[in-house]
């Protein structure tokens, strides 16, 4: 496997012309000038051309479409590709007209919710869930549902978090390479290549978007990129029994758990507070750090290096016994905790002085 991986002409034929078909159509995409305007919400403060996401797209399908011709991707059946293809194809239309005329929440959760039912209609959901103390939990019917949920949560993570400069693209640049190489180790030819499509495109815009912006993802991007590792997860759980299991449930929820830590406790905190969550808003961890006045690379910085620190986890994960996967969560999370509570000690302390400041000026 890692011979074929790594050696083999049809993958650096592949990944060629992926970045480069990915770059290209960037590039026009900026021509095309759908352009987001900054709002009091934005963090960015002049008119950017975004929908770059597409070539994100493009990049991604023609590196997909490469493989199955030359056979790589055959043990894929045509019908679970159609309707996944459907399935994305629905995000990506509807995504982009919102990126043009705006749709409301409930709109795009509508759109979400449509495509999650054609995921699981090609079979994709979860069966089987490790958990310490308790034993390897056969869903059952209650799968369909998790895995609805999972897509859906997903979808809106990777796009809350796509909100300032190379953020979401490197974060997801880093995932592809971690979960290409655990592709190779555990010889799961289909996350191998999935993933590595994904990385190859996602390279294409991350040139044109870190450190400085010349184009946003776009939704039609954050929605897609965030359908497609949401699908990943369900890979390992098509087998019945956990003998068969190779990849771990829970390598993806680790590779962005980072992320997902982020929206979780910034969710919780509106409902706390009486506060629609599904609202725009400049309360995201990432987006406070940066209004404490770190740049947007410093903070997309920072969460590269937990990117890596998550990644290399993620292999570990893979040979540990899966009822206690879930364990090493905790660690993450503790990491995740001690950021949280110096961020808002921080805004607090920051906040006051302002409000003296303002007080002695009076």
């Amino acid at each position: 496997m890692i011979q074929e991986a790594l050696f083999t002409p049809d993958i650096w034929l592949m990944g060629l012309g992926t970045v480069l078909i990915a770059l290209l159509v960037t590039r026009l995409m900026i021509r095309i000038g759908i352009v987001d305007i900054p709002s009091r919400r934005s963090s960015h403060k002049s008119a950017t051309p975004k929908s770059g996401g597409m070539g994100i797209i493009v990049g991604f399908f023609s590196a997909m479409s490469f493989l199955y011709v030359v056979g790589k991707l055959g043990h894929i059946s045509p019908e679970k590709l159609i309707l996944l293809g459907i399935g994305s194809f629905l995000t990506i239309l509807v995504s982009l007209y919102d990126d043009i005329k705006r749709l409301s929440s409930s709109q795009k959760f509508l759109i979400q919710l449509i495509t999650a039912l054609f995921v699981i209609s090609t079979g994709l959901t979860l069966h089987l869930l490790p958990l310490p103390f308790i034993g390897i939990l056969n869903l059952g019917a209650l799968g369909s549902v998790l895995t609805v949920f999972w897509i859906i949560f997903f979808m809106n993570v990777f796009n809350f978090m796509d909100g300032l400069n190379g953020l979401a693209s490197g974060v997801s640049l880093v995932a592809s390479f971690f979960c290409s190489l655990i592709g190779i180790l555990l010889g799961e030819k289909a996350l191998f290549y999935v993933s590595l499509s994904l990385g190859f495109s996602t390279l294409g815009f991350f040139v044109f978007n870190f450190p400085k912006a010349k184009i946003f993802m776009g939704d039609v991007g954050s929605q897609f990129i965030g359908l497609i590792w949401a699908v990943m997860l369900l890979v390992p759980s098509q087998e019945t029994h956990l003998a068969h299991m190779t990849l771990s449930v829970y390598t993806v929820p680790l590779l962005f758990f980072s992320f997902i830590y982020d929206v979780s406790a910034t969710v919780l905190r509106r409902i706390w507070r009486r506060e629609p969550f599904w609202l725009a808003h400049r309360t995201h961890l990432f987006q406070l750090l940066n209004r404490l006045g770190y740049s947007h690379a410093q903070v997309t910085c920072f969460h590269l290096g937990m990117a890596v620190i998550q990644g290399i986890g993620a292999i570990g994960m893979q040979y540990i016994q899966p009822t206690n996967q879930v364990l090493l969560f905790l660690p993450y999370f503790l990491l995740m905790a001690s950021y949280h509570y110096w961020i808002v000690r921080a805004v607090r302390r920051k906040f006051a002085l302002a409000r003296r400041s303002r007080k002695k000026q009076k």
